[in-house]
């Protein structure tokens, strides 16, 4: 019997320091499943971008931005599946990453600004869309949703698409190739911008705003949401957002040119090119680059997906970065502004469109939301540890009793 009773107590004894340390290591691996739903070790699910005309409502083709390879995975707050069901956990990241959209819309501008709607600490980020001469969006901080801009964290200029010769057979745009055409966008006026509310299968709402050419040659369209939303394979966050553009049966006069697109990035603060965007990181987009546009408080972004849907078919996209940097001294004081020429060439065909993004980081909130998990982990820990004292005390009590 007495032996009976010794297997008993060393079993409770293995058992409680077993519980002591498996227990944080399941609840640290199931928190980790739910970040890790968007995780990178997991192999991609869907890599296919969207190449267009099905389910847009705009009519043209769209949603080239590849997403992230969990668009199925179910549970995962704005992410479509198939039993359309959130777990508690994905509900709290759910409200913690919702903002606040304000939109004030007119003919030739947009003004988008997003505030945290849980987070106060959290700074408002203003887009302003403006085609009066060439297409421009401009990103800057303020302090308070209703507060005016000190100033423009940085601004993207869309210039002007170029036919060209590829002398060089290098793939690109640069000034060794003979231009054959040219459509400058301060020379073209744009059609009024649209704005369309667009609902998706799981009940999110994403406004659409567009404009173009009268012809349709180029159209810019801008997809934003309030919550990280999946859309058109694509997966959406409010810190952010979408552009298509979109070049149909562009009259070349060259029977073996090609087009590139030039834009420029013109910002005070300092540009980082990164092959590793912000969203890959954050595991909500997958085959980008981009520009990390960044200030002593503040970080934003422009990236781009790395393939363009060119008649139907994804084809590797040549970006040529190119940077220059003005000073200008007024009495002591030395102000430098960089300027830098993104050039997309595409591969020739009928109907190109290519996905970019521009956005923010928020650093500050990814820091919080580290430091909640780590006190959080330790928190049970220190649970557990003392439900083991308690429970190994008891077992020894026990055993001098027997």
């Amino acid at each position: 019997m007495k032996t009976q009773k010794r297997t008993i107590v060393v079993f409770f004894l293995m058992f409680s320091l077993i519980l002591t340390y498996l227990t944080p290591l399941v609840f640290a691996g199931g928190g980790n499943g739910n970040q890790n739903m968007t995780g990178k070790e997991s192999p991609p699910e869907n890599q296919q971008q969207g190449s267009g005309n099905t389910n847009n409502p705009t009519g043209n083709p769209g949603g080239q931005q590849i997403g992230g390879h969990n668009q199925s995975s179910p549970g995962q707050p704005g992410y479509s599946n198939k039993n359309n069901t959130t777990g508690a956990g994905d509900q709290h990241r759910y409200r913690y990453q919702r903002r606040d959209m304000n939109i004030d819309g007119a003919g030739n501008c947009t003004r988008i600004r997003s505030q945290s709607g849980n987070n106060t600490i959290e700074e408002t980020f203003e887009i302003f869309f403006n085609i009066d001469n060439a297409p421009t969006l401009q990103l800057s901080f303020l302090p308070t949703l209703n507060t005016t801009p000190s100033q423009h964290h940085f601004s993207l200029i869309i210039e002007q698409l170029v036919e060209y010769n590829d002398i060089n057979a290098n793939g690109k745009y640069d000034h060794n190739d003979v231009i054959a055409s040219t459509l400058l966008m301060s020379n073209v006026t744009f059609t009024n911008i649209t704005y369309t509310n667009n609902t998706t299968s799981d009940g999110k709402t994403i406004t659409i705003i567009e404009t173009h050419t009268p012809n349709n040659l180029f159209t810019i369209i801008i997809y934003l949401v309030s919550e990280k939303t999946s859309f058109l394979n694509s997966i959406i966050t409010p810190k952010e957002i979408k552009i298509d553009f979109s070049i149909i049966d562009y009259p070349y006069v060259n029977q073996t040119s090609q087009l590139a697109l030039i834009t420029q990035v013109e910002t005070p603060f300092t540009i980082t090119p990164e092959q590793n965007t912000y969203d890959e990181e954050q595991s909500t987009a997958t085959q980008e680059s981009g520009l990390n546009i960044s200030s002593a408080n503040h970080s934003g972004f422009f990236s781009w997906a790395n393939v363009a849907t060119v008649d139907n078919t994804l084809y590797p996209v040549n970006v040529t970065v190119i940077s220059e940097t003005e000073q200008t001294f007024t009495g002591d004081n030395q102000d430098i502004y960089t300027h830098t020429q993104v050039i997309f060439s595409y591969p020739r065909g009928e109907s190109i469109i290519h996905d970019p993004k521009i956005g923010v980081i928020n650093l500050l909130e990814d820091v919080v939301s580290s430091v909640l998990q780590t006190e959080y982990f330790y928190a049970i820990y220190l649970l557990t540890c003392a439900i083991s004292v308690v429970v190994f005390c008891g077992i020894i009590f026990l055993r001098k009793k027997i």
